[in-house]
Parts: C-alpha cells; structure tokens; sequence
C-alpha cells in the first residue's frame, strides 16, 4: 500500500510528489486516481498558493522570510482546504494508499 503525505512546504502543495512522470513532464504522487483527479489538483494548487504566499523574499532584512502572523490569520481558511482535500481523498481511496496527514494538527495548534 503506497503512502500519501500531506506536508506543506514553498511551492510544493500538500500533496508529496516525490514521483517524475516523463509522460506528464512533471512530478506526481505515483497514486493514479489521486494524480488523474482534476478536483484534488485544483485544491492542492490553491492550498499550494496560500501557504507559498507566506514567504517573502528580502522583506525585514532577511533574505527569506515566513510571515507566521499572516500564517495565523489564514488557519481557519487553510483547515477548510485541507479538510477538503481530506474529504475527497477518502472518497476516492480505493484501498491503494493510506493518508498522513502532517499538517493538520500543527495548523490547528497555531
């Protein structure tokens, strides 16, 4: 059974693509019916957008900068994504992969 990660990180999405795909030219899960689903990749990019939207480059004197106050203020905006990334997941999963999930609890404890 594979393993979905769900771990935010600066233009990634949640969704871990640690996969090439030469076909596709880009880089997928390795889960067709989560890679194939317009519905999960729609959602993945606008959660994708949201989070790399709190780097800043050389802002306050810092080459790369995490705003975590703006982080703070999107937390009850960025659980909804990720809940319904979640949702579908667990609509589609034919049994061939599990969900971890990475992130939610740390964005709920902001």
């Amino acid at each position: 059974m594979k393993k979905l990660i769900i771990m935010l990180d600066f233009i990634s999405g949640p969704l871990w693509k640690d996969i090439y795909d030469k076909k596709k030219k880009e880089l997928v899960t390795g889960i067709d019916v989560v890679d194939d689903d317009e519905y999960i990749q729609k959602l993945n990019n606008e959660i994708s957008d949201l989070y790399s939207s709190y780097y800043k480059i050389n802002y306050n004197d810092e080459p790369v900068y995490f705003d975590k106050e703006q982080e703070k203020k999107d937390k009850y905006k960025m659980l909804a994504l990720l809940e319904k990334l979640k949702k579908r997941l667990y609509e589609i999963n034919d049994g061939s992969f599990e969900i971890d999930d990475r992130e939610t609890k740390r964005v709920k404890n902001l």
